[in-house]
């Protein structure tokens, strides 16, 4: 099965700092043991920091429950990345303080990230299950409310599954041939370069879908409210709402603008963490 992801951070970065931790040897604690959870974390892709930290144990437990399924190391390796990438020094202190800003930001802004273009568009679908597999399993082990904290966000989630189905239509819909064995890349690359060198203007940034009239959707910049009409995407009025990041063009003469390149699509509450992290 062929894949694609989409990766961006959104946060504001400074020159990173390099620390170095030691991993202290105890009694209780052997150089085998933490050998062992480097093995196990590194099949899901858990940075060693995880070891330094509560949850680090627990995500190795869960996995070491059933360690060959498919779909719990592909959870573990979304879930992990998301504590230990995404989080990094602003990692609730323990998995009770785990509220509603770490649900949200997970589903509206980690999340969305982590959609894959594949002919199943289940990657969402696959995610939440196991999350909600996990979230029971955790209760059980450490006496937390997990079930109960993600169970507002039904919503959200439809939602997600909206962004992956738009997702992989308007990916196809730039690369046709993507699932072909023989897919040319680099024809498609230098089509859409060649539509790049033909554009009179360029807009690229988060845009939200308010309005659809026949082929044309209305699209609005998210920070600006600046709007623009785009003509012939694969949107319907379940969309409304969802937020594209990508870029837009418009060709000398033209009136209308087109997609020329989509990054990722965001829930709708997914608008107000955006519109934050830019200020």
């Amino acid at each position: 099965m062929k894949s694609f992801s989409f990766h961006t951070n959104h946060r504001q970065r400074v020159k990173p700092e390099t620390k170095i931790k030691l991993i202290p040897l105890t009694g209780t604690q052997s150089r085998s043991e933490i050998l062992k959870k480097i093995e196990i974390s590194s099949q899901f892709n858990m940075r060693y920091r995880g070891l330094f930290e509560y949850y680090g144990d627990d995500l190795i437990a869960y996995k070491k429950e059933n360690p060959t399924d498919f779909f719990r190391n592909e959870f573990l390796r979304t879930f992990s990345s998301y504590l230990t990438d995404y989080l990094e020094d602003n990692m609730p202190a323990s998995w009770n303080k785990c509220k509603k800003a770490f649900i949200e930001l997970l589903l509206h802004i980690h999340l969305p990230n982590t959609i894959k273009i594949s002919k199943e568009r289940n990657s969402i679908q696959h995610f939440i299950s196991e999350f909600k597999k996990f979230s029971i399993w955790l209760d059980q082990r450490k006496g937390t409310a997990w079930t109960k904290l993600i169970m507002p966000y039904n919503e959200t989630i439809h939602e997600l599954t909206l962004c992956e189905e738009l997702l992989n239509k308007l990916y196809l819909q730039m690369y046709p041939q993507f699932f072909e064995t023989n897919w040319d890349y680099e024809k498609d690359l230098t089509r859409i370069g060649k539509v790049l060198e033909e554009s009179k203007d360029i807009e690229d940034n988060f845009f939200e879908i308010i309005k659809i009239e026949e082929s044309t959707v209305l699209l609005a910049n998210i920070f600006t409210n600046k709007q623009f009409q785009i003509s012939d995407i694969p949107v319907d009025d379940r969309f409304l709402g969802i937020i594209l990041h990508g870029s837009i063009c418009r060709l000398e003469g033209h009136t209308t603008w087109s997609l020329l390149l989509v990054a990722g699509l965001y829930p709708k509450g997914s608008k107000r963490y955006l519109t934050f992290m830019e200020k």
